[in-house]
Formats: C-alpha cells, structure tokens, sequence
C-alpha cells in the first residue's frame, strides 16, 4: 500500500520516521514559543512579530494540515530543546515544518511537558513590544483565533535519535 502521507513506527523504543516523496521545508524565523494552560487543554504558540505574516502563514500551511497528522516534538539536549511541528498537506502539497531551538528549559515548558494530558491546541501568537506611553507590561501577546488538535506529540533526547528519523535530521539541518 502506497500513501504519500507521513508513516511513523516504534523501533527498540526509539521513534523512526519513513518521509514522503516531497521532503519537508524547515520554516524557523519565529522568534519563540509559549505555552497557555487555562483552557481545556494546554495550548503551544509559535510566537510572531508580525499578525498578517502569522495569519497568511497559518492559511497557507496549517490550515490544511489534518489535525491527526500533526506531529509536536519537542527534543531535549542538555540545557535546551528543539520545537518541531510538522504535519504536511496533501491537498495542498505543502510539506513546511516549523522548527525552533529554545535555548533554556523553562518552567513553562517543564509544566507543560508534565500536564498536557496527551492532546494539545496549536496556535500562533504574536508578540510584540508596547508603546512607551502604555506603562503595564513591556511586552503584549495577542494569541490568533485559528487553532488545531494535536494528539501525536513525544519528548525525546537528542543523543537517543536515529539518524534516520525526521527530528535528527532536522536538527542537523538547523543547527
């Protein structure tokens, strides 16, 4: 049987990934990730200075993507980690990935690793510095309405990858 859909498998405990014939373009100039824990399920937000950038990005890549598709991993190596969400149309043969090295362990991430009870919404958000007369915080976040399930997400440790899975080879391309 032939699909041209992203194929993953369990391999002596470790997760391998067989790709599509299009590979997968690496989209990383989002300027970071946060995370929001007060709705039903936990929400991951790549964060973006720019709303129309963020909106027509989302409409030309994550919109199509089938929400049990999508695959959140979130690669651990020593005091940082890797943002990887990947997932690919085959409506709209697009295959962009977006990945982010984080280079601290927050606590932020330590909850949600600990409490997103094994679904999450995606969303974007954009962050961006207030006006100097606005005096509360320095920094406003606006978090866009357009949102997707993901229910395929796994914490790994970069030195127990394959070198054949999507995640190393990722990593190695985005160094």
């Amino acid at each position: 049987m032939f699909c041209s859909h992203l194929y993953f498998y369990y391999s002596s405990a470790q997760l391998i990934h067989t790709v599509s014939s299009k590979p997968i373009v690496w989209f990383r100039d989002f300027i970071g990730v946060g995370y929001r824990y007060y709705d039903i399920y936990m929400n991951v937000i790549p964060l973006f200075k720019d709303k129309m950038f963020a909106y027509k990005l989302w409409k030309k890549t994550i919109e199509w993507w089938p929400d049990d598709e999508i695959k959140l991993r979130f690669v651990e190596q020593s005091d940082s980690y890797w943002l990887i969400i990947y997932g690919g149309s085959s409506y709209k043969g697009d295959n962009t990935g977006f990945v982010k090295n984080v280079p601290v362990v927050s606590e932020n991430y330590k909850r949600f690793k600990v409490g997103y009870e094994k679904k999450a919404i995606l969303r974007f958000g954009i962050y961006k510095e207030k006006l100097k007369h606005e005096e509360d915080n320095k920094y406003d976040l606006e978090i866009l309405k357009k949102s997707k399930s993901i229910y395929d997400i796994a914490f790994l440790k970069y030195d127990e990858l394959s070198p054949e899975s999507i995640e190393w080879r990722c990593i190695e391309e985005n160094k």
